[in-house]
């Protein structure tokens, strides 16, 4: 990878990163709102991920990936694939994180009773790391698999009969 590529590509992280922040407001809005006004968390979770899926294709497409950017069903497809398995991945690792390792009771006898922990409690910890490690991956999968580049079609040189 050159210098500009990896500069490029740094560019387009800080891209994803301030999307997904978007993605995030999104979800927590659409959520709590439907969750307020109809009483169904679940479903409303599920309608509140989906519309931050729907900004982050919409915004990743034509901003962050847009020299990559195909324009066909695939895209799309693999797109929402890509999500779905960085979403799985994400509740493993704070299920992992959680329940498995207990880094959730490290965090609070490491950083202790205060004020920073009634914010940032074991299982927000938990969450935020799981979080870290998903948007790395999701934005490799972007990047990678969902809007990589076109290669152009190799010509092959035709021969032409002598007439």
């Amino acid at each position: 990878m050159s210098a500009s590529e990896g500069k490029k590509s740094f560019v387009q992280l800080l891209k994803f990163v301030l999307i997904g922040a978007s993605n995030t407001l999104i979800d927590l809005v659409v959520t709590f709102a439907l969750n307020a006004i109809f009483g169904i968390y679940y479903l409303a979770k599920i309608i509140g991920y989906a519309c931050g899926i729907l900004n982050s294709y919409i915004w990743n497409s034509r901003w962050t990936f847009r020299e990559e950017r195909r324009r066909d069903a695939r895209e799309i497809v693999s797109f929402i694939a890509v999500n779905l398995v960085t979403l799985g991945v994400s509740l493993l690792l704070q299920w992992v994180f959680r329940d498995k390792l207990h880094l959730d009771a490290w965090w609070t006898g490491f950083a202790g009773e205060n004020f920073f922990t009634k914010i940032l409690n074991g299982e927000r910890f938990c969450l935020l790391l799981a979080s870290g490690i998903a948007l790395l991956l999701n934005f490799a999968g972007n990047k990678l698999f969902v809007f990589k580049r076109r290669e152009e079609p190799k010509q092959i040189p035709t021969e032409h009969p002598e007439e």
